[in-house]
């Protein structure tokens, strides 16, 4: 996806869970009833701001909790619902936590076999049926890569790029920049949980893929 080629009226929808959702409108987030208070948020503000002419559309469809699995469910129904241009789908984190903090109960969390099985029939629709896609990695504010969690977030990271390459679409892995930010401070400045983003790193994260996407600020 390059900014460029984005033309007037142009609608994204942006989906995921929490990190997305960030208590936005329903049943989907616009300017209009809420984008939540998220990176989603500062990327509608920053076009806005810079090309008010373009009139671009943001739609917020992320749901807190949900996994890979619940977004596969409904992903057809969205895009027909609200027949976006564009797409960019930031999902993986709750895959990797149920089978930390409900580990007593398997079928809860979406396994890295099942996680790519649900990554690439999102992509393929995607890709077939839109203009362009954007798959975004999960990430983990942590600095060291041997922690547990940190392990597997970068086994599913691998996933999604593996994928954004065969399908030819638009990867963003945002590791790199949350990893610069905590290597100048410690990590609780950016997140309480190292999971759910605050705002200075929602907005870090809505200037790196606008940087992704070559937009010119």
């Amino acid at each position: 996806m390059n900014f460029k080629d984005f033309e007037k009226n142009t609608v994204i929808l942006m989906s995921g869970d929490s990190v997305t959702d960030c208590s936005r409108g329903r049943p989907y987030g616009t300017y209009t009833n809420g984008l939540g208070d998220g990176y989603v948020k500062r990327i509608h503000e920053i076009i806005s701001a810079t090309y008010p002419e373009k009139e671009i559309k943001i739609v917020n469809s992320g749901i807190s909790g949900e996994t890979s699995r619940q977004v596969r469910a409904r992903w057809i129904n969205d895009i027909e619902t609200v027949k976006p241009d564009y797409a960019t789908l930031l999902i993986g984190v709750n895959d990797i936590w149920r089978k930390h903090d409900f580990y007593m109960d398997k079928q809860v969390a979406v396994g890295i076999e099942e996680y790519e099985e649900n990554i690439r029939f999102i992509t393929e629709y995607a890709v077939k049926n839109l203009k362009g896609f954007t798959l975004i990695s999960p990430f983990y504010l942590e600095l060291n890569r041997k922690d547990l969690f940190m392990k597997d977030v970068l086994a599913y990271s691998a996933v999604c790029k593996k994928a954004a390459n065969e399908y030819n679409c638009n990867h963003i892995d945002l590791q790199p920049e949350l990893d610069r930010l905590c290597k100048a401070l410690y990590t609780k400045v950016f997140s309480y949980d190292r999971v759910h983003p605050g705002p200075v790193a929602h907005y870090a994260i809505a200037r790196y893929i606008l940087k992704q996407w070559k937009f010119k600020f």
